[in-house]
């Protein structure tokens, strides 16, 4: 059985011949992107539609520009602007020692050195020299937490489990 995982968000249109720009969704080498053989659009709660990759590149500014198959003009690429892009999880290659896919973090329990629940992990978001790691909390509210080792003290995915030592101060600002 096939097990699609979302690996990026494709964020405009670029040019006029149906280049999109990307914004992968990968811990520390997204690099792999140009590996990828085939990406997938979601077009229903469990259909699928292929996006076969012509050309891949790297955008100014970060991310990825990619020329996918039969779409030739930017009003085609328009129309794929905010979608998100999958990857079948066989396409991927494995993690290094230290790297993780964003799906592999989703759902795992941040937990604060006195043992106190800190929340979920409900997304990782790209902002520039490292990744946010959005938490929610027990009452809904989100807490941002920079993917810097000062902060991220270990990932147990086994253990389902994340450690953080974030300063007080990074706390009680986003209260």
């Amino acid at each position: 059985m096939s097990r699609k995982v979302r690996i990026g968000k494709i964020t405009r249109a670029h040019g006029m011949k149906g280049e999109v720009k990307i914004l992968p969704f990968l811990i520390k080498n997204p690099e792999i992107i140009r590996e990828i053989p085939l990406f997938f659009q979601r077009v229903g709660q469990k259909e699928f539609k292929p996006l076969k990759p012509q050309q891949i590149r790297p955008a100014p500014g970060g991310g990825f520009l990619i020329k996918f198959e039969g779409i030739d003009h930017r009003e085609k690429a328009e129309l794929l602007h905010d979608v998100d892009l999958f990857v079948e999880l066989s396409d991927l290659p494995p993690p290094e020692e230290d790297e993780y896919y964003v799906y592999e973090l989703l759902g795992l329990k941040v937990v604060l050195p006195d043992g106190k629940i800190l929340g979920e992990v409900a997304g990782v978001m790209p902002v520039g020299p490292y990744d946010l790691l959005e938490v929610k909390g027990p009452g809904g509210k989100s807490v941002y937490l920079p993917m810097i080792e000062e902060i991220i003290k270990k990932i147990d995915l086994k253990a389902g489990v994340i450690e953080t030592t974030p300063s007080p101060d990074l706390l009680e600002v986003q209260e």
